[in-house]
């Protein structure tokens, strides 16, 4: 079940199996519920702490959303006041990357809720991720990819980066077009189909079963979304550097 299929007790019940487990961590001085749970960084390998590491992959803060300046401002922290339903997705999404892609460091541009209250949507409620990409190693071969190195690039359809002006809501999988990696192609896409498993895809309740493909309609927003609304924070053009996730509905639950 995916976690967006859940309650938040459900939800936290997992979370604290886990965390009985050694595989988590929960921050002192915040205990979890099911609205506001605060992880801790700890490698469930050497059972110590270690910041930002949520089994076995560190999450990170990527301010530039690249990798490709050089030394791109990083923070490894671990998310606080997540919803607990995000949370659960977060911790399997992370498995899934180290178990699958070998991947030790996920990079991000913003997962924590806003423990203050002021900001009161999907964010700033903890029900939201906003994905930039990993780093990792295959057979001792250190990789990174991220969406806008390696998914927001010119392709033979999005020239110099981009879908063209009126292309509309008629957009594909750009990294199914000749000349693309395979690697990456199968990574992001794979990525894609975990995603959308778990947080919101199709539609905003818990009876949402996912299984849209890249450049269909979805709540993730991505690259390749087709939506478009240049200048606002909502079509594809906002979400060149990242891909947005979330449990639940867009806004204020």
């Amino acid at each position: 079940m995916g976690a967006k299929n859940m309650t938040k007790d459900e939800a936290l019940a997992e979370l604290v199996s886990l965390s009985d487990a050694g595989q988590i961590l929960f921050e002192a001085g915040h205990d979890p519920t099911p609205s506001d749970v605060w992880l801790d960084g700890w490698n469930p390998t050497t059972g110590a702490k270690e910041a930002g590491n949520v089994v076995g992959v560190v999450v990170t803060y990527l301010a530039t959303g690249t990798l490709t300046v050089a030394v791109p401002p990083r923070s490894a922290a671990a998310p606080d006041a997540l919803d607990a339903r995000n949370a659960l997705a977060l911790v399997r999404f992370c498995s899934w990357l180290r178990d699958t892609w070998g991947v030790h460091t996920l990079y991000h541009l913003g997962i924590s809720g806003d423990a203050t209250g002021a900001r009161t949507d999907c964010h700033g409620q903890g029900r939201a991720v906003d994905f930039v990409g990993v780093a990792g190693a295959i057979e001792g071969s250190e990789y990174a990819l991220t969406v806008l190195d390696n998914w927001s690039v010119d392709t033979p359809s999005t020239p110099g980066g981009a879908w063209p002006d009126g292309t509309g809501g008629n957009v594909h999988y750009r990294l199914d077009d000749e000349g693309s990696d395979p690697g990456t192609a199968q990574f992001f896409r794979d990525a894609y189909a975990f995603i959308v498993g778990e947080w919101q895809d199709l539609g905003s309740g818990p009876d949402d079963v996912g299984g849209s493909s890249i450049g269909g309609s979805s709540f993730v927003m991505n690259p390749d979304h087709p939506t478009s609304a240049p200048g606002t924070p909502h079509g594809r053009e906002a979400h060149n550097n990242h891909l947005h996730m979330q449990i639940g509905v867009t806004g204020t639950a």
